[in-house]
């Protein structure tokens, strides 16, 4: 087995435990904390469930279904995910998650019950790359989301600011949608501003940092000419939010919600002038979307002293050999515990050589490891 190469406060989980989650009955499994870490098998083995699980303990939902009844297996009445995590701080915490068919969860850390998913999502800071990936150049939802993962991580006050703002909002839409007087809508417009300036103070100061680290892992894993990336408060940029509200009220009222605000925010991405989903190649979104999430991780690691977890399923999809090698590069360099998936791990094997891996073979939703090395 080859040698840590990385630092000792690397997060991640040093212990998977796995039961009744889609085909995946029960695994058990030690990945490496630092390095790669391949999952492989036929399609519809369990690779991606593997990953779903993981993601599922760090933040409370699945990638690919809302509903709990698709995720827990037909046969059981709950799943449950435990796992040991090595902290940034050097502590080993265990935590777990189990959901119920009936809809029930119930999360603990270090031995004890919490209400809030929040708390495992600190622990455990996972970003996905995947098919639906593409969705960040295509989404604006997705694309709040995407910052809102990392403002969660960089500010202390971020939750606690989305939480208020997301309650104002909802007030004032109920307000609206009741046909309240200018008096009790007022009220709600008063909150509404005061949390609403906070959230987007706290997205711009988190854009400012990012949109570097952006352009440079970009730049790493390729070429594009006139790059744009620009961040868009939910409301025109040179006006008061507070005129922006009243000059739309009656058309607030008559849509029965709040139009403009940060739940409209967004960044715009755009290369040569035109918006980068309609000029770049779908193997270019890929590598583009990689840059995106890479930043992230780049960022969290410099301001946090966190390491994100990567689940990269099926990476050699839509990739050609030599992007397929800058990805890879650009991963190992984040001295991040890497979860990737593929049918073939030969396809992988050259792009692995002195580096920390560890190889695990699913068959039917067990799991097995077959190698812990680094390949020479």
């Amino acid at each position: 087995m080859a040698a840590n190469l990385y630092p000792a406060d690397n997060m991640a989980l040093l212990r998977i435990d796995i039961a009744h989650f889609r085909n995946l009955l029960s695994v058990k499994l030690s990945p490496i904390p630092a390095g790669f870490n391949i999952i492989y098998g036929e399609n519809g083995s369990g690779k991606t469930s593997f990953l779903e699980a993981i993601y599922y303990l760090s933040l409370g939902r699945s990638f690919r279904s809302g509903v709990a009844s698709r995720i827990i297996n037909q046969n059981a009445d709950k799943l449950s995910i435990f796992a040991h995590i090595d902290t940034e701080s050097g502590q080993t915490v265990p935590v777990g998650i189990e959901r119920y068919q009936h809809g029930e969860a119930k999360i603990r850390v270090s031995g004890q019950d919490v209400r809030s998913i929040a708390e495992l999502a600190d622990l455990t800071p996972v970003q996905l790359i995947n098919t639906n990936c593409y969705n960040l150049l295509d989404t604006p939802g997705v694309r709040r989301k995407y910052l809102d993962w990392g403002a969660f991580y960089l500010s202390k006050d971020f939750m606690r600011v989305w939480r208020l703002f997301e309650r104002a909002l909802k007030q004032r839409n109920a307000a609206l949608r009741n046909q309240l007087g200018p008096r009790e809508l007022a009220l709600w417009d008063e909150e509404l501003i005061q949390h609403a300036l906070a959230l987007d103070q706290i997205r711009r100061q988190y854009v400012q940092s990012l949109l570097p680290l952006i352009t440079q892992k970009a730049s790493e894993l390729l070429s594009i000419a006139d790059l744009e990336i620009y961040y868009h408060s939910g409301w025109h940029d040179e006006a008061n939010y507070r005129d922006i509200l009243a000059q739309n009220i009656d058309k607030d009222r008559q849509a029965g919600f709040t139009q403009y605000g940060p739940h409209r925010a967004d960044f715009k991405i755009n290369v040569q002038g035109v918006p980068a989903k309609d000029i770049l190649s779908r193997g270019q979104q890929k590598l583009f979307v990689c840059a995106m999430i890479l930043a992230q991780g780049t960022l969290l690691t410099r301001y946090a002293n966190k390491r994100s977890i990567y689940l990269v399923d099926d990476l050699p999809s839509e990739l050609d050999v030599t992007s397929r090698s800058k990805l890879m590069s650009l991963l190992s360099r984040q001295e991040a515990q890497i979860f990737v998936t593929a049918v073939d791990h030969k396809m992988l094997d050259s792009f692995l050589i002195d580096k920390p891996t560890k190889m695990f073979h699913v068959e039917h939703g067990d799991m097995r490891t077959v190698m812990e090395h680094a390949l020479e």
